[in-house]
């Protein structure tokens, strides 16, 4: 039924027991439509809105939000309003990880998790400044020749382009923090005439809703934080750590397999040998290119791999429940030099890559000004690699020349909070994992924390999650919400991947036989170059 708004607001005075929603409704209405539209449809775009009434537009900001006389920037806003005529008047802010990620780019993706949440509140994402359509600071990407380089001349390349980049926003760049984005999202929130809203963020997006809690007590009502990412965290200092404890994680749970531990072994072992030979070829100056069949086509590509483009393939597929449960065939049959599966992995990774579409400049501008003053010089020397890649090492030459910003003395405190709080996390998150959430928590009195045994980096879309996040929103509150099937969200057996047959065992039977062509790819997880989270 299409209701204009004029004939919407005769409805809501004859339903007298609703005037006070209706009035809301209507209020929150003329505060927004200076600066929301219906988005754009086929005719202009060739595809369909996302959902039937959602509503696109912009705020223009200060990019220095404390000099009046500062240049102006767009924000980009989504609306995908409630379905319910009368919805309730706090929305659910969706904030997405990276950082450098567009969030109305994940509305594509994760939009329909948020399904039961989307009955009665709308749902609104806002492209923090610094990426997407709002104001983006993107830096030159290497070409698909400088790929093919030796990892030391690569490496050469991209700080090359990084210190390009720090130099074309050396005016700019101290302004793309998490502080400026929650001012933002403040201004969206009165700009939309709400009144108290909701937050969910994924991965660095957790960062961006804890601030906000912090900065503004009185209009966060719930924040969700999913695969939770504080400032302590210092990126990239503990991912090496992080990362191995995962893949250890589903090394064990395969030797504990039967069928597993018969056909694959220890794969840790495995990837070890892989990398080594990796390195042996490549001192030896003999690329390796792969041909194989890209898993969504199967058109016949190459891939040249590297040790890194190994090892980071092992931690970029630990994002992913359905990449992870893939691994052990894939670094089984690497280790018996058939890398045909492992570069399928690595065209879903990619394509992964390619949706987060991540703003390099924003990233480095939160990395370097927010986590790299965490870390001392010996945690720089002592930084230990993942299968040989130093995380820590990398970042270093580009976070001594991005510019600098001014944050808040306060910045770096433990963020104190009594707005009711669900925490979320995977035991096989390679860069978030519980015990960040627990350290949150801590300083969370109206926080409830759940753990998924076979989830990875972002549980919000697995089994019962969604209801979970909605009955939250909806109560503001855990209390009387029986949480225990988020038990049941357990790992894959590990026996299942590309054309594996029928496993024997009765765990199997519940599950239906994963092929690679089947892998799906989630816009929550984050940036595979390895420097962000």
């Amino acid at each position: 039924m299409n209701i204009s708004w004029s004939a919407y607001g005769i409805l809501c005075l004859l339903l007298l027991g609703l005037l006070p929603a209706c009035s809301e409704k209507i209020e929150r209405k003329a505060a927004a439509v200076s600066i929301l539209k219906p988005c754009p449809g086929f005719v202009e775009t060739g595809k369909p809105p996302l959902v039937y009434g959602a509503e696109c537009g912009e705020l223009t900001l200060k990019e220095n939000p404390a000099d009046a006389n500062s240049k102006d920037i767009s924000v980009a806003i989504l609306r995908l309003p409630a379905i319910s005529p009368v919805a309730n008047a706090d929305p659910l802010f969706l904030i997405q990880g990276g950082p450098g990620g567009s969030s109305i780019e994940m509305a594509n993706q994760i939009h329909s998790f948020f399904a039961d949440v989307r009955k009665n509140r709308d749902l609104i994402f806002v492209d923090q400044r610094g990426t997407g359509k709002s104001n983006p600071l993107r830096c030159e990407q290497a070409s698909p020749e400088d790929l093919k380089l030796p990892e030391a001349k690569q490496t050469e390349k991209y700080i090359a382009l990084m210190k390009n980049c720090a130099e074309k926003y050396q005016h700019n760049a101290a302004f793309y923090t998490t502080v400026d984005a929650v001012q933002d999202l403040d201004a969206v929130r009165i700009a939309l005439g709400y009144e108290k809203i909701n937050l969910w963020g994924g991965s660095y997006g957790t960062r961006v809703a804890l601030e906000y809690a912090r900065r503004y007590p009185e209009q966060a009502r719930t924040i969700i934080l999913d695969g939770v990412a504080p400032v302590s965290i210092a990126l990239p200092k503990y991912f090496a750590r992080d990362a191995m404890a995962a893949l250890v994680a589903v090394n064990n749970e395969c030797l504990a397999q039967t069928d597993c531990a018969a056909e694959f072994g220890n794969i840790v072992q495995k990837a070890e040998t892989v990398l080594q030979r990796l390195n042996a070829l490549q001192a030896k100056g003999e690329p390796l290119e792969i041909s194989y069949e890209h898993p969504r086509n199967q058109q016949t590509e190459s891939l040249h791999l590297t040790p890194r483009t190994f090892s980071s393939l092992i931690f970029m597929s630990l994002y992913s429940r359905d990449l992870t449960v893939l691994l052990p065939r894939a670094i089984s049959f690497a280790e018996k030099e058939d890398y045909r599966l492992l570069a399928a992995l690595s065209a879903l990774s990619s394509e992964n890559a390619q949706l987060m579409n991540i703003a390099e400049g924003m990233r480095y501008s939160v990395i370097c000004n927010e986590d790299w003053p965490l870390l001392s010089v010996s945690d720089i020397e002592q930084s230990i690699p993942f299968f040989g890649i130093p995380f820590v090492k990398d970042i270093q030459p580009i976070c001594a020349l991005w510019p600098k910003a001014q944050l808040p003395v306060d910045y770096w405190d433990p963020i104190k909070s009594d707005v009711p709080a669900l925490l979320l996390s995977g035991k096989h998150d390679p860069v978030t994992p519980d015990v960040w959430a627990q350290a949150v928590a801590a300083h969370l009195p109206n926080s409830t924390s759940l753990s998924a045994a076979g989830g990875n980096h972002s549980i919000s879309s697995e089994g019962c999650v969604p209801q979970l996040i909605a009955q939250f929103i909806e109560r503001a509150s855990m209390k009387d919400v029986k949480a225990d099937c988020v038990e049941k969200i357990k790992p894959l057996p590990l026996v299942l991947g590309a054309n594996q047959k029928k496993a024997a065992s009765s765990a199997a039977d519940n599950y239906s036989s994963v092929g690679v062509s089947s892998v799906s790819v989630s816009s929550i997880d984050m940036s595979s170059s390895g420097s962000a989270e």
